[in-house]
Order: C-alpha cells, then sequence, then structure tokens
C-alpha cells in the first residue's frame, strides 16, 4: 500500500516539476450505482467522496492521482442480517482535456485503480484487495479566479473474490468536484 501511494505521488510531483503546467486540487461527491445485481440487492446506491489532484504535462495531456471512499450497509438476502461493507479505490490515470472557452474545459481520460474491500457481517469478515480500471469524462468550469466546478461521470471496473465467488466492486457515477488551480 506505502509502495503505491509513494508510486501516486511522485507521477504528480516528479512531471509537475520538470514542466510549467497547472496543478489541480479538488474534493468530489458522487453518486455511486454498482453495476453488479447481487451488490445492488444487498447494499444498493450511495454516495462515494474523495478527492482529485492533476498536473498538466503536455498540450492538454494531465497524469491524475485520486482517492474515493465508499461506505454502506445493507442486509444480507437470505438471512436478513445487518452487513457492512467499506470500499476505498486509489487510482492514477491520464486524461486529455480540450478548452471550449477560458472557463470551460471539457475532459476525458482514465486510468489503473487499486480496490481495497472489507465487508463484515455475522456470517464472517471479508477483506480483498484487487486491481481495476477507470474511465471518466467530465466538463471543468472556472468559477472565480481559479476556483472551479469539476462536473464529471465514471465506469468503474474490478473482479474480486472475496470468498467462493467472484464479483464486480466498479460501477457507474456521476458527480461534481470543487476544486483550485495553481
Amino acid at each position: 500500500m506505502k509502495r503505491i501511494i509513494t508510486f501516486c505521488l511522485a507521477l504528480i510531483f516528479v512531471p509537475g516539476s520538470a514542466v510549467a503546467g497547472d496543478f489541480m486540487v479538488e474534493v468530489r461527491g458522487q453518486y455511486f450505482s454498482p453495476t453488479e445485481q447481487a451488490f445492488k440487492d444487498i447494499y444498493g446506491p450511495g454516495m462515494m467522496f474523495g478527492g482529485k489532484v492533476s498536473v498538466s504535462v503536455w498540450k492538454g495531456l494531465a497524469v491524475w492521482a485520486g482517492a474515493d471512499y465508499f461506505s454502506k450497509k445493507g442486509e444480507l438476502t437470505f438471512t436478513k442480517e445487518e452487513t457492512e461493507l467499506e470500499i476505498i479505490p486509489l487510482g492514477i490515470g491520464l486524461q486529455y482535456s480540450h478548452p471550449f472557452s477560458n472557463a470551460l474545459h471539457i475532459y476525458g481520460g482514465g486510468g489503473l485503480q487499486y480496490y481495497s474491500y472489507s465487508e463484515k457481517n455475522p456470517i464472517g469478515d471479508v477483506s480483498e484487495n484487487g486491481f481495476g480500471f477507470l474511465a471518466e469524462a467530465g466538463s471543468v468550469i472556472m468559477i472565480a479566479g481559479n476556483l472551479f466546478l469539476d462536473i464529471f461521470i465514471t465506469y468503474s471496473s474490478c473482479n474480486i473474490e472475496p470468498a467462493d465467488f467472484r464479483i464486480n466492486i466498479g460501477g457507474f457515477c456521476a458527480g461534481v468536484g470543487l476544486g483550485i488551480r495553481f
């Protein structure tokens, strides 16, 4: 885990110091809807919170790193007992941004994510980690000075095997971020 965080920070700060580019930091809130039906039946959709940093490295191309947190209580389908879920995705990737004006940029990109998955219920506790991917598209709207609003959608996928079955803990998100550009 420490190596992954160190690698993410190196990708952000080393290219950023080598070129004169924008550095953006934002906090995000997003509505997460899982793709796996069994996941939906137990936990349903919900809010995910996190942050993202990005550094422009070349003509609209940026390197980004982000982390999110999803926690939800649900009910087991057969026994109806309470169960708790926690998913923490850490990601790195590339995105391309195209300006329509000084105040509006659209972007698209993708990357790799490392997922930490934990589930606790009376049947037992399960923890699993795995790698997946993320695709994202959005718009950055400058609202005042260097303050911006980021409106985005994402699709993520990560297949893990927390027990005797394989599940995809990714899904679709739609969200908003508030950030500052340096």
